[in-house]
């Protein structure tokens, strides 16, 4: 297979339809994975296949015309919870048909669900360490490289409202159900002259998938069912697959079953518990003795030595006394399958650090207090934490930058676009790659000099092409 940088054209191509629609979405629209487009930018070979796929891609102008009929809507009134006693004890049958609705995708019982799982101490924290990390990178609106471009990302700036609260909520969101909705409310200015786009997340509960006309569909307030169109003005769509992402990314279908396996083990854990740690005394009457009266009850004897012990075991006596020929022992569970639950309910906490991180990332000793190192988490879970900002960038860049600058300026052509300053797990990598690359450079010419061989820039170019240094360096 042959390998190539791309052509000038093809990525002054692709980078103006990156301007416009995002990286992500010209990765998706040219069928090549993120990583092979980021590299084809940087100038660095890549197969003869992908250049033409490259090649074919076209940026998509949206014009003023295509936002003149947006009609404000408003969501109906959410319920504060809808789990309830019923629900709870229905314990596996409630989560099965809540995760079912899930994957055909009908919300309204997985948005409850997702509830539940937070009231879960080890899926609680694992939700929000995965949606904290919006918190912790720096964000910019990047304008177009143009001076047009570079004043409307100006006035862009007061125009585009995106708030980290709002964003964080479809993080999280987005993480659970592998879909977020935004709806954009228009905020004209008092002279009617500007209007600002100001995002607002959608209650997913009223969101479901119309599997018939492969569209979504949301019930608003006082009024029919109506199409999610993402990039309309009014919806944007945040997705981290293109085909049915609820079924491939959404960490509640795994972590649904976390919850019901955590809850069990803690609840028989602590039943074990009370079993050992319960004291127990069997009592025996003298010899002869009746337990039972004629009426089928305790006898006054047997009753009243059992109000005695009972009294002992309780704490409510200190002493007691017991007749000629009595006997009491403790009985005592001696089973160790309380092992079992402490296993369980680690190998949960873990299993739900794992779904939501991409690793159980937990830090410090027993008895200290766990965290999530920054530093381990980006660098081992970077494909997640990657995925949720490609997909809120995507989603943003196309469904409300655009939108906003082809009301502004007439066409998207000089949108601005969004950039999170994510850390490069990569970048120490590379970096040693590329010192070894040049030491092979250094040691090929050295010896080549060594042999009273010529070494023009000629062969210097066809040296640094053979161990993956580019640009050649020149020749003095």
């Amino acid at each position: 297979m042959r390998f190539a940088p791309i052509d000038e054209l093809t990525r002054s191509t692709v980078l103006a339809a990156a301007k416009i629609q995002g990286r992500a979405a010209v990765a998706v629209s040219a069928g090549v994975a993120p990583a092979t487009l980021t590299r084809a930018l940087r100038g660095e070979p890549i197969s003869a296949a992908t250049i033409e796929r490259l090649r074919r891609v076209s940026p998509r102008v949206r014009t003023a015309e295509e936002f003149s009929g947006s009609i404000a809507v408003r969501a109906p009134r959410r319920a504060l919870s809808g789990i309830s006693h019923a629900t709870q004890e229905s314990g596996l049958a409630w989560i099965r048909v809540a995760r079912d609705a899930q994957l055909q995708g009908d919300f309204a019982q997985p948005v409850r669900l997702a509830e539940a799982c937070r009231t879960d101490d080890a899926l609680f924290v694992a939700y929000h360490n995965r949606v904290a990390t919006l918190a912790a990178i720096g964000a910019e609106l990047v304008p177009h490289d143009s001076q047009r471009g570079r004043a409307l990302a100006a006035k862009a700036r007061a125009g585009i409202i995106a708030h980290r609260d709002v964003l964080s909520g479809i993080v999280g969101t987005l993480a659970n159900h592998g879909v977020a909705i935004g709806y954009l409310r228009h905020e004209p200015d008092e002279r009617g002259t500007s209007v600002a786009l100001r995002l607002t997340e959608w209650p997913l509960e009223f969101v479901k998938w119309d599997p018939a006309r492969e569209v979504l569909q949301t019930r608003i307030q006082d009024g029919p069912q109506v199409d999610v169109v993402h990039g309309d003005g009014r919806w944007v769509v945040f997705r981290g697959f293109g085909s049915l992402p609820w079924t491939q990314h959404a960490a509640l279908l795994p972590a649904s079953f976390v919850y019901a396996a955590h809850a069990e083990g803690i609840a028989d854990w602590a039943g074990a518990s009370r079993a050992h740690g319960l004291a127990k005394i069997l009592g025996q009457l003298p010899e002869g003795s009746a337990i039972r009266s004629a009426e089928g009850g305790l006898t006054a004897e047997a009753e009243a030595y059992l109000a005695m012990l009972t009294d002992l075991v309780s704490g409510e006596a200190s002493a007691g006394i017991q007749a000629a020929g009595c006997d009491a022992k403790f009985v005592a569970n001696g089973s160790t399958a309380w092992q079992v639950f402490s296993e369980l309910v680690q190998n949960r906490e873990k299993a739900a650090a794992r779904i939501y991180l991409g690793t159980d990332a937990y830090l410090g000793s027993v008895g200290g207090a766990p965290g999530v190192d920054i530093a381990t988490l980006f660098g081992v879970a970077t494909t997640k934490i990657q995925g949720d900002f490609s997909a809120i960038k995507a989603g943003l860049d196309t469904g409300l930058a655009q939108p906003w600058a082809a009301m502004h300026a007439g066409d998207s052509r000089y949108a601005p676009s969004f950039e999170f300053a994510l850390p490069d797990a990569d970048a120490e990598q590379r970096q040693g790659q590329a010192a070894a690359s040049y030491e092979r450079l250094r040691v090929v010419l050295a010896g080549l000099r060594e042999q009273g061989l010529v070494v023009d820039q000629v062969v210097v170019d066809r040296v640094a092409a053979a161990v993956g240094v580019s640009p050649a360096p020149r020749l003095a």
